[in-house]
């Protein structure tokens, strides 16, 4: 029995680490640690400019095609001015008698 608390005592005695030798683990572990977020950092800054990018491409599109739509609705809204003047120049009177009529009805609204 006296062998086996001996031979238990040397294995201890065999598997004690230092102060010094933490505290070299520690200082490796904290270079390592400073080293990853050196990465993370430029993977970081990498994937900022990847993105504003891309968004910045998304706004141009947006931008064209809300001009687009806009000038196509512009376009539509001419036709629309050319037809109704036409159609005040072909008929005066009744569109004198029409323009009268919702001047009366929205009079008659804002009354209320």
């Amino acid at each position: 029995m006296a062998t086996a608390k001996s031979a238990t005592a040397d294995k201890l005695a065999n598997e004690t680490v230092s102060a010094d030798e933490i505290q070299e683990n520690i200082e490796r572990i904290r270079n390592d640690i400073a080293s990853l977020a050196g990465s993370v950092k430029k993977y970081g800054a990498g994937k900022t400019g990847e993105v504003k990018a891309r968004a910045n491409s998304a706004g141009q599109d947006l931008t064209k095609a809300t001009q687009d739509a806009l000038a196509d609705l512009t376009e539509e809204l001419k036709g629309y001015e050319r037809a109704l003047t036409a159609e005040v120049r072909r008929h005066p009177l009744q569109a004198l008698g029409i323009a009268a009529g919702i001047g009366f009805l929205v009079a008659a609204l804002v009354r209320r």
